[in-house]
């Protein structure tokens, strides 16, 4: 389990296997003071390739266009890899920025954490 939080406190980033699952959940808002912690955070689960990686953003209140970035940065990676990666969202404030950007219909978006396992199973 990897454990970081900024000094600030805004934001938190931790990651736990869950159901077989490589879990990255975040806090707070993801703009321009978080956006490395997170990419590096996804970046580390990757390096350990594991059999699927999630970034659950159930409670981001703030999603910015630099962690639309990095989500899509871990996308690509993902694919290169081998690796089924997921974006856990409900919240309007992340869904929206994913809809409007169209960002949406490259990743991969569940609202919640057991319909990743529904997916993977389907």
């Amino acid at each position: 389990m990897t454990d970081l939080h900024p000094s600030d406190g805004d934001l938190a980033v931790e990651t736990t296997e869950v159901r077989g699952l490589s879990v990255t959940r975040v806090t707070g808002d993801v703009d321009v003071v978080g956006v490395d912690l997170i990419r590096a955070e996804l970046d580390a689960q990757l390096d350990l390739r594991p059999p699927a990686l999630v970034a659950d953003l159930s409670d981001v209140t703030v999603l910015g266009s630099l962690g639309i970035a990095a989500l899509l940065e871990t996308h690509h990676r993902a694919v290169a890899e081998g690796v089924p990666f997921t974006v856990v969202a409900s919240r309007r404030s992340v869904v929206r920025p994913l809809r409007l950007t169209e960002v949406d219909r490259l990743l991969k978006v569940v609202p919640t954490l057991d319909d990743v396992a529904t997916t993977r199973a389907g």
